[in-house]
């Protein structure tokens, strides 16, 4: 019996030994807990498929003849994910004509992008040029992979085809900028020195060139930011535009904007020109462009309201797609928050039946409740949260139901006991408002209802509960059968890159999760292998579940990895181990090897400076926090630490962890005078009005992590959870 928030642990004691063999594809042979996948009965589970993985382990024992025989069969007899996998293998080993011969039956048997893609590669690397352009022949620009195009047009460029400098352009001016661009620009395609002309100007007046050369340019150096030249360029590009040698490619406007928005300062008259450009571009796919940077210039400005809202509005009549129109749009009400909170809350309704993608302005929304919780602006929470329902994401219809609930509670906002129950349940509803939907459980009593608490803990996170019911998932029996061949066989590494293609959306929720449950299985502590893809794959099961799913699946969304350490620290320095659970999922997701961007390392995410201090403090001198061990001792003292210089509060703990702890003490001065109160913050109103989205997001993911891995072990303590993490 564990003690609350404290677990006794579900420790996996099974794991796979994998052996990495040589060769191209980097496969494993079976373990001996999958050593059945070599007799008959293995056989007949699979049929034909099973000549497919039994290839595979040929192959990696390098018995490379008996392999081709076996992908051979599967490619005729096998099902259709395995045998195209077949044919996919045979391009990986032989000869050079073996593998060329293999590359041009693939593309004959499975005409798809991935063919294509598998045949560029062995067409380059053997130098069969007419291949490789024959095959890419017809690519849509706009959808197809860079690498696929940057093939082609390499070998265009070795053959001196006609149609080379065309395409180049096409690709240069139909797709965003990419890492592929620019390595194909600086490494293969001849243009001008235009760089060595921006250095010498005498050597500018004499530079050839044709408009489009000079438009990849200005993609280059818009793609490099070089904005000091980019705008140097600015009245040669119109000029094309203007003489008919360019057409207005929406990609090079939208450079265009973004070089006026960073490279100059005189946003009022930018604004101005692009506004008469947007004019004299009307009814082009120029148009929408136009008009959204000169909302931006006229925002940038500061002063001009009525002529940004007015740009803004021609954007989204305009727009020639659903992305363009709700990007403008969020504009659109950012600059009518900046300048007035009343013509938010007097439209909401209005704009909320516009767009496309309710998710994109789940930003917006967040920087909405902070502001009207700054100016005191209680009863709008639940104005706004019955005109976005049905429209909004069901994230945030949840936080302002819940965030109104609350404020009646508290006296603040007006409504009756009917309005705060009403807004609760709402809050209860809906996919993706894990921490709304715990909390909102909590002021219901739902506490003492495990049947109604278990139906809202394990509902899908990722689609409304109503459409849940109804909608038909598609489930694909071959890329199942794939999958679960893969495990059955006895290669643990394929699945995850497989698995990635489509995360999981055409599985079932029970082949999913028993991927997950094998990976866990798999994985090794000492070598960090296999946790972060089983709880990848896990959560994600989760948010596409066409059901409620069960505990013991909800427990592989939130797993206790690494158990032994974490007892053990738990226990030597007085921590819960349910909150450090939930700190290592939050901070890593159980990788003991990530290293963020600032520098933060390992599963707690600890940064060296801090990490010297507690080694200090623990008389170590030579460490590493990439060992798991390691960094969880580390990390569970750190948290230790701050949680009770915080009064013993878990989420003043997590922000301080998260921010600093003066940062936090700040922070809660500042809501107290916000709520007119001298003490007493309630945690929950306090979270909602730190300054940072990216700490409030933090402490939500944490909170709700802490309560889910207390409530796996034991139900019953719901309610004390949700009352220790919020005192």
């Amino acid at each position: 019996m564990r003690t609350p928030l404290v677990f006794a642990g579900r420790l996996k004691k099974h794991f796979f030994k994998t052996l990495f063999l040589a060769g191209v594809i980097g496969f494993s042979l079976p373990c001996t807990s999958c050593s059945a996948a070599t007799k008959p009965e293995s056989q007949k589970k699979f049929g034909n498929d099973a000549d497919y993985y039994i290839g595979l382990r040929l192959l990696g024992e390098g018995n490379e003849n008996a392999a081709r025989e076996k992908f051979k069969r599967c490619i005729k007899k096998g099902s259709a994910r395995c045998a195209e996998r077949s044919a996919e293998a045979l391009c990986t080993f032989g000869n050079l004509q073996e593998k060329n011969a293999a590359a041009e039956n693939l593309l004959k048997l499975y005409p798809g992008e991935n063919s294509v893609l598998i045949a560029a590669r062995q067409f380059s690397a053997s130098d069969e040029i007419n291949k490789l352009i024959q095959c890419t022949s017809g690519l849509d620009f706009t959808t197809a992979k860079n690498e696929i195009i940057r093939l082609r047009l390499e070998a265009m460029a070795k053959r001196g085809d006609s149609s080379y400098e065309a395409e180049v352009y096409r690709w240069f001016t139909e797709c965003p900028i990419s890492t592929e661009h620019y390595q194909f620009y600086r490494d293969t395609y001849v243009h001008p020195d235009f760089d060595g002309a921006y250095q010498n100007p005498d050597a500018a007046a004499t530079l050839k060139y044709t408009p489009e050369q000079f438009a990849i340019n200005y993609r280059i150096a818009s793609y490099k930011r070089n904005y000091s030249y980019t705008m140097l360029c600015a009245p040669e590009l119109i000029q094309f535009f203007e003489d008919g040698s360019l057409l207005p490619a929406p990609q090079l406007i939208s450079d265009f904007g973004k070089n006026f928005l960073y490279g100059s300062m005189d946003f009022a008259k930018n604004a101005m020109h692009f506004r008469e450009l947007a004019q004299k571009y009307a009814g082009t796919s120029a148009e929408f462009y136009f008009w959204f940077y000169a909302g931006r210039l006229f925002e940038k400005a500061g002063i001009y309201y009525q002529q940004t809202k007015n740009s803004f509005e021609n954007a989204i009549a305009s727009a020639q797609s659903p992305s363009q129109k709700d990007n403008a749009l969020w504009y659109l009400l950012n600059t009518s928050l900046n300048f007035s909170i009343n013509s938010i809350i007097n439209s909401i309704g209005t704009y909320a039946q516009e767009w496309s993608d309710a998710e994109y302005f789940e930003d917006f929304f967040e920087q909405l409740v902070t502001a009207l919780l700054a100016a005191g602006r209680w009863n709008e929470f639940g104005i706004i949260y019955k005109a976005i329902d049905g429209y909004a994401s069901d994230l945030t219809t949840a936080q302002f139901a819940y965030i109104y609930g609350r404020l009646i509670q508290e006296g603040l906002a007006n409504g009756t006991k009917q309005d705060e129950t009403a807004a609760f349940k709402r809050a209860c509803k809906g996919g993706s408002s894990v921490y709304y939907k715990m909390l909102a459980a909590y002021r219901l009593g739902l506490g003492k209802d495990p049947v109604e608490l278990q139906k809202i803990l394990c509902a899908p996170t990722g689609i409304r509960e109503a459409t849940a019911k109804t909608q038909e998932k598609q489930i694909d029996a071959s890329f199942e059968n794939l999958l679960m061949g893969y495990a059955y066989f006895g290669f643990p590494e394929l699945i995850y890159p497989e698995w990635q293609k489509s995360q999981g959306e055409n599985l079932s929720t029970e082949t999913n999760y028993y991927l997950a449950d094998f990976l866990a299985k798999c994985a090794d502590p000492e070598k960090n292998d296999y946790y972060t893809q089983s709880l990848r794959i896990a959560a994600r099961a989760q948010r596409n579940a066409e059901h409620r799913i069960t505990r013991e699946q909800l427990s592989h969304v939130y797993p206790d990895f690494y158990r032994e350490y974490v007892s053990k620290y738990c226990s030597e320095y007085k921590m819960n181990e349910s909150v450090m659970y939930a700190l290592i999922r939050s901070e890593s997701f159980f990788d003991a090897d990530i290293m963020s961007s600032a520098g933060a390392v390992g599963l707690t995410q600890l940064m060296e400076l801090t990490a010297s201090d507690i080694a200090r403090r623990f008389k170590i001198s030579d460490y590493s926090l990439t060992d798991p061990e390691t960094n969880i001792r580390f990390g569970t003292w750190y948290l230790g630490n701050l949680i009770s210089r915080c009064d013993n509060s878990p989420l003043l703990g997590f922000f301080s962890y998260n921010a600093g702890i003066t940062r936090v003490r700040r922070w809660l001065q500042s809501s107290l005078i916000e709520f007119g109160k001298k003490s007493n913050m309630p945690l929950d109103l306090f979270l909602e009005t730190i300054p940072f989205a990216e700490t409030r997001e933090y402490g939500r993911k944490l909170i709700s992590a802490t309560i889910a891995y207390d409530w796996l072990d034991s139900p019953a303590r719901f309610e004390e959870t949700v009352e220790t993490l919020l005192k």
